[in-house]
């Protein structure tokens, strides 16, 4: 049936088949663009080339973690914009508390003729975080919510509000200045990532006294902040392999020591509550508690001090998810936490899903995530909230090919001695049938 639907109708089947029928203990998701991508991976379920999952039964663990500065790009989450209207709906929401707090409007910075203002921080930490946000948004809405979170950098900010930590309102306020602080920081210097062990980098970096570590991303990537000139004389002497980031600022580094004070005070003058869900700071690495979480002091110093990803990925695995989703515009965290815990961790192997990726169909990269998600954990999903908001109706559809076979069993008839009121016992190896009342 699948296969001879017209396009205009498959929204209608996947509809119905989604939120129609019941949900079986065994099950499995498959996604597609067209009737016959769909229909094709139904026949490999069919013939057993793609096994169904069991559903779970026992409580499953989803960590998000969400990227920072340097994932954005001209027409992130458009493709969504179009076609998912919770994702949709939360960035009309984001543009809408933002429109005192930057000179150009949010869907004209993502999708108008500003685009090109995304190369600058000030813009640059609004767009992702907005993006992100309605992620998070469209991913709540389909059922999946995070049980663990953590952000690099910028994505700290944002997975404070998941916690629970920041309103949506101050988090979009605190992101506008926070890019407006750091942009207007001294543009001398720049980054690079250095691809060695931290004992090596550590002792090369004392001939290069105005180089920082900015981050420690994974056992062998580590990113250095400083002084143009001196990065330059670096990657000329250096034995490892250098690889320079694009980048307006020395982020990370002394050069934002101007952003720190005005920061704190802004974060002082917010009201912040304790997580209400395991965070992982990338400052010190390890669960955030209810005062570093609400202490000002430790938000404008994520802004100066070096980023521990991997000790904070590292942490985040102690709750041994099932699904570790990337949140953000464009994949950059997931090659990096699974690179720290196969050197810490090597059991650990949950699903590694990303979101958008740039040059990629939002839509289809997020379906196809979904359904990641789904068959690896065995979960429930939101189906209606998959369908909110898309104009899809009901239709008919084949019912389950059940294999219907009776076992009643049929009184025999009575005999000539079986008269009413007479009882005859029963035979040691018979059992009384059970009386029905209706």
């Amino acid at each position: 049936r699948l296969a001879g639907t017209a396009e205009d109708g498959l929204g209608d089947f996947a509809r119905t088949a989604n939120t129609a029928r019941g949900a079986h203990r065994y099950r499995v998701a498959v996604h597609g663009a067209t009737a016959g991508e769909l229909a094709a991976r139904l026949t490999e379920v069919a013939s057993g080339a793609v096994p169904p999952v069991r559903h779970a039964r026992t409580a499953t663990t989803t960590a998000f973690l969400f990227t920072g500065q340097g994932s954005q790009y001209p027409g992130m989450g458009a493709g969504l914009l179009a076609t998912e209207p919770h994702f949709r709906d939360a960035l009309h929401t984001c543009a809408e508390l933002l429109r005192d707090r930057t000179d150009v409007p949010l869907l004209d910075l993502l999708y108008g003729d500003a685009r090109h203002l995304l190369d600058q921080t000030r813009y640059a930490q609004i767009g992702i975080v907005c993006v992100q946000v309605a992620l998070v948004e469209w991913l709540r809405a389909v059922g999946v919510r995070p049980d663990a979170v953590a952000g690099h950098s910028l994505g700290e900010l944002t997975a404070a509000w998941a916690a629970g930590v920041f309103t949506l309102p101050d988090l979009l306020r605190l992101t506008a200045l926070r890019g407006e602080l750091m942009q207007a920081a001294p543009a001398t210097g720049t980054m690079a990532v250095v691809h060695t062990d931290l004992p090596s980098l550590t002792a090369e970096l004392a001939a290069y006294p105005g180089l920082e570590i900015a981050a420690h991303n994974a056992p062998r990537a580590h990113t250095v902040s400083g002084p143009r000139a001196e990065m330059a004389r670096f990657r000329e002497h250096s034995p490892f392999r250098v690889s320079p980031l694009t980048v307006s600022h020395a982020f990370h580094s002394a050069a934002m020591e101007p952003a720190l004070a005005p920061f704190a005070d802004a974060v002082a003058a917010t009201p912040l509550a304790p997580p209400v869900l395991p965070f992982a700071s990338t400052l010190t690495g390890t669960w955030h508690g209810d005062g570093t979480a609400t202490d000002p002091r430790h938000w404008a110093g994520s802004i100066r001090g070096t980023v521990r990803f991997d000790e904070a990925v590292t942490t985040l695995a102690g709750t041994d998810p099932h699904a570790v989703w990337e949140i953000g515009p464009h994949p950059q965290l997931t090659p990096l936490a699974r690179a720290t815990l196969a050197g810490t961790r090597p059991d650990a192997d949950p699903a590694w899903i990303t979101t958008l990726q740039r040059g990629r169909n939002d839509q289809q990269r997020l379906h196809a995530a979904l359904t990641a998600h789904h068959n690896r954990t065995g979960t429930d999903l939101d189906w209606a909230g998959l369908h909110d908001g898309k104009h899809q109706n009901l239709t008919d559809l084949p019912a389950y090919p059940f294999r219907r076979r009776r076992f009643w069993i049929t009184a025999a008839a009575p005999g000539p001695s079986d008269t009413p009121g007479t009882d005859h016992g029963t035979h040691p190896h018979e059992t009384k049938r059970p009386e029905h009342h209706g």
